[in-house]
């Protein structure tokens, strides 16, 4: 991932962020428009998102390098323990939804 995302990031930052070879990882976003052009390059280039929680933490090319190089931790939802879920949540692993539409 750091590797494609090196090979994505330097050749946009170059182009929007007006860096030079030596400074392309540390180059701010000078406004919104172009981190978000930046950020969906990326997005479409690597084919991974970025969740709007982590946007505000992404301020240079080289942030965006590090949030894909962080693993990505998929669990389940049967496969979390009770105690880790927030009191208000259940998960019925046999659910019923409801009668069939006869329409």
């Amino acid at each position: 991932a750091v590797v494609s995302t090196q090979s994505t990031g330097k050749p946009l930052s170059l182009e929007h962020l007006g860096a030079c070879e030596e400074t392309w990882r540390s180059a701010p976003f000078p406004d919104l428009n172009t981190k978000f052009t930046v950020l969906n390059a990326c997005i479409e280039g690597i084919g991974r998102d970025i969740p709007s929680s982590q946007l505000t933490y992404l301020q240079t090319i080289d942030d965006v390098i590090t949030y894909y190089s962080t693993p990505v931790e998929e669990k389940r939802y049967m496969e979390l323990r009770p105690q880790s879920l927030p009191f208000n949540v259940k998960i019925a692993k046999n659910h019923f939804k409801g009668l069939p539409d006869t329409n």
